[in-house]
């Protein structure tokens, strides 16, 4: 490189310097010459000082010319291998997504075209979100390791990483509609890339050490491990939480390296998350940075659904600690702010005007349908008749009576009781939630027992009602409660089917039991010393308290 030449001119009383800048150079320092400001109106000053600057930047860039390549170059290279990640990413995606009976697939592909079109927005504004910076921040950490980067780097990595999400969008959209003639990259800088194939299926490779296990390693672990003991709505939300924290730490993130800033950028992201949008994408978590770095302003998800979520993540880092994944749980005093501690689960129990409206409504009333046996109209006492009932006159969470069978109808000492207990295609919210509740007397003179009858053993007391999408009973049963409580008009913001259990504790309490008695009945957990001591409260106990509660209603026109 030949020895640049600087020039001293004067402008008024001020001396400037200028210098030009080599061709080569010129990518980096995005310059044809450097000028400075001297400072000064005396001849031979300025001349000192100028040659002075000349030299410190001669060899300034005779350092430059010895590097093996520009650093700019180093990081395109990291760039392009986060691009393959992507990649393989939406090939992946395009081959599961249209299996999966929760994803939309229309109104994924215009998910899609709009976060293309918002990328671009932002890429041409260089407004960078914090997901796209702290994905770059990830390209640069793979190309330091080459050697020192120029000032200008980190504005690249982003500018980059952003280019490489509008691409793996706009080609996986093309798969998604079979597009396969725009499934080739347009972006110069991907250039020839393609899929290089599918993720390897667990058991196809050997397992990695815990020191180079990845955040999407570790998951897809934990998940696998998980998958048998969960239901279906757990196993999806669990996945959905593991994909937002791949989003936002990055995937291949080595587990040991993720510390308390990368679990407050976790909860910090869950603030700004959109109502609904972890259901609506699913396990799409590539995308969702962008939508909450769009979302500053907009409504958010809840802040006990935020608790919830954020405690799904805690709960897998404690899982990789107890692994011994990881050697202590990063931001193990980090919460989620707003969340407030509230008595009744912010829930109120139903009003006697309230209750009135319900039992006096068509489905105690006037729930009807015609049968090719029963000729003419008739009275159906089906889920949707005793459910709300029990749920009255027992306490049960909804999820308890909807998976019932007949054989968890026992008798002890001539008194008949539910006996809710975990078992086959059945869960508990707790171990505390497994307990025996006496049938009132409402219930049996209602005709419960009849409705029962000799049904098998292990065949559901109400098999009308059917499984949801998310692998619970109580899923379509709590939605049609939420309709019809709205078309019947006993529905407040404050109420819910929950609020019976809310309702029958009050009717237990003013019927006068004893703390113990109502906490066996409810399935709570006495955290009393001298609670564990003995058998618990006897049935005929439990008998006597249960039917105290009573409420101002006359359903004696449920009898048959």
């Amino acid at each position: 490189m030949p020895r640049s030449i600087p020039r001293v001119a004067r402008r008024g009383d001020i001396f400037h310097f200028r210098m030009a800048v080599p061709d080569r150079l010129r990518p980096i320092i995005r310059k044809r010459e450097i000028k400075v400001s001297l400072q000064t109106s005396d001849p031979l000053l300025a001349r000192i000082r100028g040659r002075w600057l000349s030299n410190a930047l001669d060899a300034y860039l005779e350092e430059l010319k010895t590097m093996p390549a520009s650093s700019f170059e180093v990081v395109e290279e990291r760039i392009r291998d986060y691009f393959q990640v992507c990649l393989n990413k939406a090939m992946e995606h395009a081959t599961l997504l249209p299996t999966d009976p929760l994803i939309d697939i229309e109104r994924e592909k215009q998910l899609l075209d709009r976060e293309v079109s918002e990328l671009k927005q932002k890429l041409a504004a260089q407004a960078f979100d914090d997901g796209t910076a702290l994905r770059a921040s990830e390209v640069l950490e793979n190309a330091r390791r080459s050697g020192p980067l120029d000032t200008d780097a980190t504005r690249f990595a982003r500018m980059g990483v952003m280019r490489a999400d509008i691409e793996s969008r706009r080609i996986l959209r093309a798969m998604l509609e079979a597009d396969f003639g725009g499934t080739t990259p347009l972006d110069p800088l991907f250039a020839g890339m393609a899929p290089t194939g599918l993720p390897p299926l667990p058991g196809e490779e050997a397992a990695p050490s815990a020191a180079g296990l990845s955040l999407a390693a570790a998951a897809n672990r934990y998940i696998q491990q998980h998958v048998g003991s969960w239901v279906a709505k757990t196993t999806a939300d669990q996945q959905r939480v593991c994909s937002l924290a791949g989003a936002i730490i990055g995937e291949e993130k080595p587990l040991r390296e993720i510390g308390t800033p990368h679990v407050i950028a976790v909860r910090d992201a869950l603030s700004r998350l959109p109502p609904n949008y972890m259901k609506a994408k699913a396990n799409q978590g590539v995308s969702l940075s962008d939508v909450i770095a769009s979302n500053r302003t907009g409504p958010a998800i809840s802040v006990k659904t935020q608790d919830k979520y954020f405690g799904m993540f805690r709960s897998f880092l404690i899982w990789a600690q107890n692994e011994e994944l990881i050697d202590k749980l990063p931001g193990a005093k980090v919460k989620v702010t707003g969340l407030k501690t509230v008595g009744r689960e912010d829930r109120d129990p139903y009003s006697p005007e309230q209750l009135k409206s319900i039992f006096t409504s068509p489905a105690f009333t006037g729930h009807t349908e015609r049968s090719r046996h029963k000729p003419g109209p008739h009275l159906v006492r089906d889920g949707k008749f005793w459910v709300p009932l029990i749920a009255l006159y027992s306490g049960m969470r909804l999820g308890e009576i909807v998976q019932l069978l007949a054989g968890d109808i026992k008798q002890d000492k001539g008194i008949r009781y539910f006996d809710v207990s975990k078992g086959e295609d059945k869960t508990l919210k707790t171990g505390a939630s497994a307990r025996r509740i006496p049938v009132h007397s409402a219930l049996i003179d209602a005709g419960f027992l009849d409705h029962v009858g000799d049904r098998l053993i292990k065949s559901r007391i109400f098999p009308d009602i059917e499984k949801g999408q998310d692998g619970y009973y109580s899923h379509n049963l709590s939605k049609w409660w939420g309709r019809y409580s709205q078309q019947v008009g006993f529905k407040t913001d404050k109420t819910a089917f929950h609020s019976f259990r809310h309702t029958f504790t009050d009717a237990l309490y003013a019927g006068g039991a004893a703390e113990r008695i109502a906490m066996a009945l409810l399935g709570h957990t006495d955290k009393k010393v001298h609670s564990h001591y003995g058998s618990g409260p006897q049935m005929a106990e439990l008998k006597e308290a249960i039917e105290r509660v009573s409420y101002d209603l006359d359903l004696t026109f449920l009898k048959p």
